[in-house]
């Protein structure tokens, strides 16, 4: 069948050339003058600062048992000279199938994050979250069903307490309430400071195109530089995040390389914008920050590791219930 597509390929190939040229016409002519008006040419000049990168990695696997997760995250300290691993936290376990069961593996995920990047963030003069502040502060929360009791779990950070909860909308609901309390003693507590860096972003809050702004940025820029930050506002049910406005911009730290999506609390001007861009490119490797790529390598589950964690599982199970049926895996 391969065969197949590759003759497709070839037969094609004029036409879906054609195809190229049109989506860049289409976007020559749909950004204009935006492209100039906003993107702002800046080579980095190199500022020594500390970093602490945080990060995480999960892996979910769909069982008849239900979905096996294993989640860990660390926190490194890095300059231009090293790079170290200062805290780093984990969780396993087997949530029951359906009910947003991987959504819930993701919120946990971000919760051990949010509270490394609270304990560990003192240590560097920025942090370095991976992914937007809006995916970070997630879907606001009806919290008017919940305890006292409940409450209680959210506001003592306590993670284990919340997924040990039986009904399941109900501990999704207290993730995302923890995760955004997190983030709002995060914020509270170091300002500026807090870089959300995201390499895939799909928003299009500059060139309103079919294509994502760094889809644009990509296609058509190959300097160093960066763009307008636009500013947003935040409002969320905890008081701390309910007047909280931040801003967003691009950059790139070296010619040719990546474009990112960076965001930081606060109405921010060129000169802030230069000061980042000094600070992390400092620290860069081919335009991406070395100590949050040093994090997302450390957390990374291989599949090594996935077929380890599953026989491990399955080996206990055995072992431990001698009638379960090799057939639940």
């Amino acid at each position: 069948m391969i065969g197949k597509i590759y003759d497709m390929i070839i037969e094609k190939s004029e036409e879906l050339k054609t195809q190229i040229y049109d989506i860049e016409k289409y976007l020559k002519e749909k950004i204009g003058d935006n492209l100039s008006n906003n993107w702002i040419e800046y080579s980095p000049k190199g500022s020594y600062k500390k970093f602490v990168a945080i990060d995480g990695g999960l892996f979910a696997r769909s069982m008849r048992i239900g979905i096996v997760y294993a989640i860990d995250a660390e926190a490194v300290l890095g300059d231009r000279e090293k790079v170290e691993v200062i805290a780093d936290d984990g969780r396993f376990g087997i949530f029951k199938p359906g009910n947003n069961a991987k959504e819930r593996i993701n919120l946990l995920m971000q919760g051990l994050e949010l509270k490394l990047a609270l304990e560990s963030g003192n240590l560097g003069d920025y942090i370095l979250l991976d992914g937007s502040l809006d995916t970070k502060l997630g879907e606001r929360v009806n919290i008017v069903d919940l305890s006292k009791e409940e409450f209680s779990l959210v506001k003592n950070f306590d993670i284990d307490g919340i997924i040990s909860i039986k009904n399941e909308e109900k501990m999704s609901k207290l993730l995302r309430l923890l995760n955004q309390l997190l983030l709002s003693r995060v914020l509270g507590q170091y300002g500026n400071k807090v870089l959300f860096i995201s390499k895939n972003s799909r928003t299009r809050d500059i060139f309103d195109t079919d294509y994502s702004d760094i889809t644009v940025l990509e296609l058509f820029t190959q300097s160093s530089g960066y763009t307008k930050p636009k500013v947003k506002n935040i409002s969320y049910n905890l008081e701390s995040l309910r007047e909280l406005v931040y801003s967003s911009f691009y950059v790139r730290l070296e010619k040719g390389h990546k474009v990112l999506k960076i965001d930081v609390i606060g109405s921010i001007d060129d000169n802030t914008i230069r000061e980042i861009m000094d600070s992390l490119a400092e620290v860069s490797v081919k335009g991406y920050p070395f100590p949050l790529l040093k994090a997302h390598m450390d957390v990374r589950i291989s599949n090594a590791d996935r077929k380890r964690i599953i026989q491990m599982v399955g080996g206990k199970l055995y072992k431990d219930i001698e009638w379960w049926p090799s057939q639940f895996f």
